[in-house]
């Protein structure tokens, strides 16, 4: 059940608890809406090799005027071509804890590439690189804001006109698990095979 769980999350780009309950035949909406949230904690839970090369980072405010601001986090490797690996994180009150998480989800020597703003230096005091470019220029941050764009378009599509915090780390964790598994080229079999791993491992209770 849990295999045919995974692999519907990950073959289906829109998957809700009631579309789970129907195709797993399940009795309970909530047994469904359970399994759906699990599945999602262990995609998030999912390691990935450290950002490296040159890294662009912004923060992307999700909620819509005139409610409170909701930011993510975005670090997007810069590829030529296309968007390289990424990492994002929901943005908390603290500006320095939410630096702080970059030193773990980038290598040493990488280049965070930064929108020009003078409160972004303070990564130069936690050891990184930072270079800033001004928004609004059609080379500045493209990675981050193709990234953004593609995540949006995710919650627009699952009807989440308004998102709680609460569960965004799951959605968050659900956008980057599938855009990283297309940029390492893993097949449907080595996504599914990974998940269940981590579902396999201790986990606190949903």
């Amino acid at each position: 059940m849990w295999e045919q769980g995974v692999a519907l999350m990950l073959r289906e780009s829109q998957v809700s608890a009631s579309s789970t309950q129907r195709a797993l035949a399940l009795g309970s909406y909530r047994t469904a809406w359970r399994m759906a949230r699990i599945i999602r904690e262990a995609l998030a839970a999912t390691e990935w090799p450290l950002l490296s090369g040159d890294v662009a980072l912004c923060d992307v405010n999700l909620a819509k005027p005139p409610a409170r601001r909701l930011a993510v986090w975005l670090a997007v490797e810069r590829r030529v071509d296309s968007p390289g690996l990424i990492r994002a994180w929901r943005a908390g009150d603290d500006l320095r804890a939410d630096f702080s998480r970059v030193t773990t989800v980038v290598a040493t020597g990488t280049r965070v590439i930064t929108p020009d703003a003078g409160w972004f230096r303070e990564l130069r005091h936690l050891g990184l690189r930072q270079r800033g470019e001004t928004l609004g220029e059609a080379e500045a941050l493209p990675a981050a804001t193709q990234a953004a764009d593609e995540f949006r378009r995710m919650l627009i599509a699952r009807r989440h006109h308004g998102i709680a915090a609460k569960t965004l780390d799951s959605y968050l964790g659900e956008f980057v698990f599938r855009h990283n598994a297309a940029v390492l080229g893993w097949s449907a079999e080595e996504q599914c095979r990974r998940v269940l791993a981590t579902l396999g491992t201790p986990r606190r209770s949903a």
